[in-house]
């Protein structure tokens, strides 16, 4: 209906606007319905990805020009409320509060870490690729942990985590995003310099060619 809205509509920014408002109305439905409204906004967004297309995104999976078109008329939209988001996350941890002395946020934080990591180079391991290349997909994938976020703060709106089980979950998140790069950066250094260009390592195998 937007794709087709869109093509006959002179309004400038019809595409923002209907996103945005089905983003909010869902927002509201799971208001409606006793749940928080950030879970229905995040189903919106999982609703109108070509990740998951079936059934909402099957327009955009079959049109990729629509989809492109999109992605560049929200990318301002995100770029502006990204940020806030994740400072308004940063600003609703007290650290007052925390109790960093005991011994639970520590271990806690440690054994999630462990298990974060190595989720992702699970993942990685499945490809179809060689072993270099199968450990640089996990370590990219280490830091993607916006989503991990989400539902962190999720659970501290909705009482489910206590502040030392988020500040934990914060802390993990935290070390991801900013060990990640630098672990990655001394892995290519070491490992694909070594053998010729990054581009030629993937341009090797057919499945990693992009």
């Amino acid at each position: 209906m937007i794709r087709r809205f869109d093509d006959y509509s002179t309004t400038p920014g019809l595409i923002p606007i209907m996103i945005i408002s089905l983003v909010l109305f869902f927002a509201w439905l799971a208001h409606v319905v006793g749940a928080p409204e950030l879970l229905g906004g995040f189903a919106a967004g999982l609703a109108l990805s070509r990740r998951f297309f079936l059934p909402f995104g099957m327009a955009l999976h079959n049109d990729r020009k629509f989809a492109g078109r999109i992605e560049v008329q929200m990318n301002p939209i995100v770029y502006i409320f990204s940020p806030i988001f994740f400072v308004t996350v940063g600003l609703s941890l007290s650290l007052r509060e925390i109790d960093w002395t005991s011994p639970f946020i520590w271990s806690f934080a440690f054994s999630f870490f462990i298990i974060a990591v190595a989720a992702k180079f699970f993942g990685a391991m499945l490809i179809n690729a060689n072993i270099k290349q199968r450990v640089a997909v996990g370590l990219a994938m280490v830091p993607r942990g916006e989503v991990g976020l989400i539902f962190a703060e999720l659970g501290r709106s909705t009482g489910i985590f206590d502040v030392e089980v988020y500040a934990g979950m914060v802390i993990v998140i935290t070390l991801k995003t900013l060990l990640s790069p630098f672990a990655l950066k001394w892995f290519y250094m070491h490992y694909f310099e070594q053998n010729g260009s990054v581009c030629d390592q993937y341009t090797a195998n057919g499945s990693l060619t992009r």
